[in-house]
């Protein structure tokens, strides 16, 4: 059998989110602003306003995600990898 993690624990997520504070700030203010766009200015799911609004709030919440799992795993080093 290959050598894996096989019960590696993963750093806490506030762990991460602190080593890359700048970043998750402003995937955070990123998110806030596009639904703050889409609760004050799009009033309505026909409104065009509300629909470009979302595009930023799904990307952020990727992105998020994302650099999370990089972090993780640049945590773990090399010899932690599947």
């Amino acid at each position: 059998m290959g050598s894996g993690r096989h019960g590696a624990a993963r750093p806490p997520i506030g762990v991460l989110i602190q080593q890359d504070r700048v970043d998750f700030s402003l995937y955070t203010s990123i998110i806030v602003i596009a639904l703050a766009v889409m609760v004050l200015i799009g009033m309505g799911w026909a409104s065009i306003a509300f629909w470009v609004a979302v595009i930023p709030v799904v990307v952020g919440g990727v992105l998020f995600v994302r650099r999370i799992n990089r972090l993780s795993r640049e945590e773990l080093g090399d010899d932690e990898r599947l």
